[in-house]
């Protein structure tokens, strides 16, 4: 059919799939993920593709989003395609951590996702059926919130290993692609609730948009090529200025202002992006906050300073402006006990462990995850604050302190009573995000295994909610 050869061509031309590839397809049953799973499979035996249906139950719709999950189950069985199905209480989830139903929901099924993925092998890929409605979407969510020019840029058709195979194409083009292939896909009338940002955006804002152009949704989609365009050009350009003007010391970043004074504005805001980034700050800075920067490093005389979110200090020194963290009060907090099924969370440093089963197979995504065999533990399992002469044993049969590693791992000194530090019947088997000790580690020889994932409050702070989609 025309659409899935124009999907072919877009594929090669973005490079989102090699021949022989591995793709998870992200299928909820909804109109965009069906037409996209007909689609790759259209061309998986000329492109040598290994497919694997991938299905999220959130349990926010109770018997329809169980039905949701049987009808992707019969289409992969009619396919003959491996499935994965994961049925989570999302409402108790968005509860318990404080996030909104659909921050939740995309945390726990892109983690799902991954682990899909995982299971195929290096390099497999996960395919979504977002689309240019969801992009026109997306690039006015970014505009009403100030985004600079990467918002601006919307979704791309690959972003590390989630690729968008459909983002060209209109809704309309998809419900007459599933109607020509006599597919009947699952609607989430969820999606018909202007309750969230996206949700309001679409059955509002775009249609009246529409009654001024009905190309409008064309426009908004050229508008953020031609903004992914502007900021790769920019980024290139930060690349070859950046070793030159930035420096970094001890969790300290300076930035010489002689030659920042001398690059265009576009320039010297595409160089405070990239130190947000580096500084760990992107997410937490609006436009005033780079508008302030900008004239701090523009006009600051020494010993002047800017403060800025997540506990952040500007200031400029001789030459320089550094950007470093504000002293923090310490935090104490109690020891809590740890559980291996669901989560824990410690209030008063902002963090919730969530424990899950392991996969045979499975790697860590980062270092805030690691995984235990649950036969070698011994009980009590708790969560701590550091202590004075804690260590912990090495797979050498050495031992470290636990102090030696926060220096070691340049953690900042007011920081340092904010890592967690987990033990078993009092030894210590993990210290959070920074070392692994040698205590219930992971053998062939295990036979039951317990995957733990600290998520930080500042981790899950997302701008812009979006409602549930039907891809």
């Amino acid at each position: 059919m025309e659409l899935e050869s124009r999907v072919e061509a877009f594929v090669r031309r973005h490079g989102l799939i090699a021949p022989g590839g591995r793709v998870v397809v992200a299928c909820s049953g909804g109109p965009d993920s069906l037409a996209l799973a007909s689609v790759l499979l259209s061309f998986r035996e000329k492109w040598r593709l290994s497919l694997r249906i991938a299905h999220f139950e959130h349990g926010i719709r109770g018997e329809a989003s169980l039905a949701d999950a049987e009808f992707v189950r019969a289409f992969a069985e009619a396919k003959g395609l491996p499935f994965d199905v994961v049925h989570e209480d999302i409402p108790s989830c968005a509860k318990h951590a404080r996030l909104s139903l659909e921050t939740a929901a995309r945390e726990r099924r892109y983690e799902f996702l991954e682990t899909a993925a995982r299971k195929m092998g290096n390099g497999a890929l996960i395919a979504t059926g977002h689309h240019a409605g969801d992009q026109a979407e997306t690039v006015l969510m970014h505009l009403l919130r100030g985004s600079g020019i990467d918002g601006i840029a919307g979704m791309r058709p690959r972003a590390g290993n989630r690729i968008r195979p459909l983002l060209f194409l209109t809704r309309e083009e998809i419900l007459a692609y599933l109607e020509a292939k006599g597919l009947t896909p699952r609607w989430d009338e969820t999606n018909l609730l202007p309750d969230a940002a996206r949700n309001r955006i679409r059955l509002e804002v775009l249609p009246s948009l529409r009654s001024y152009s009905p190309t409008a949704e064309a426009a908004l989609c050229r508008f953020a090529e031609t903004g992914a365009e502007v900021a790769e050009f920019l980024r290139d350009s930060v690349n070859e200025v950046w070793d030159k003007a930035v420096t970094e010391e001890e969790g300290v970043f300076f930035l010489r202002k002689e030659i920042y004074r001398a690059r265009s504005a576009a320039l010297r805001k595409a160089i405070l992006r990239r130190l947000a980034e580096e500084a760990g700050l992107r997410q937490s800075l609006e436009f005033s906050h780079y508008e302030a920067l900008d004239g701090l490093c523009l006009f600051g005389e020494t010993g002047k300073r800017l403060t800025l979110p997540d506990h952040r200090i500007a200031e400029c020194r001789h030459g320089v402006v550094a950007l470093r963290r504000a002293p923090e009060t310490p935090v104490a907090w109690d020891e809590t006990e740890l559980s291996l099924t669901g989560w824990t969370r410690i209030e008063a440093i902002g963090l919730t462990v969530y424990a899950s089963t392991w996969s045979e197979g499975a790697a860590l995504p980062d270092a805030s995850t690691a995984w235990i065999d649950v036969d070698a533990l011994k009980l009590p399992l708790s969560i701590r604050r550091r202590r004075d002469g804690d260590a912990f044993r090495l797979e050498s049969n050495g031992r470290q302190k636990v102090k030696s590693l926060l220096i070691d791992r340049k953690v900042p000194r007011a920081l340092r009573d904010r890592v967690p530090v987990f033990t078993a019947g009092g030894e210590i088997f993990w210290v959070g995000g920074l070392r692994r000790a040698a205590v219930a580690l992971v053998t062939k020889e295990t036979k039951r295994a317990v995957v733990l994932r600290m998520v930080w409050d500042d981790m899950r702070k997302t701008k812009g909610e979006t409602g549930h989609d039907d891809r």
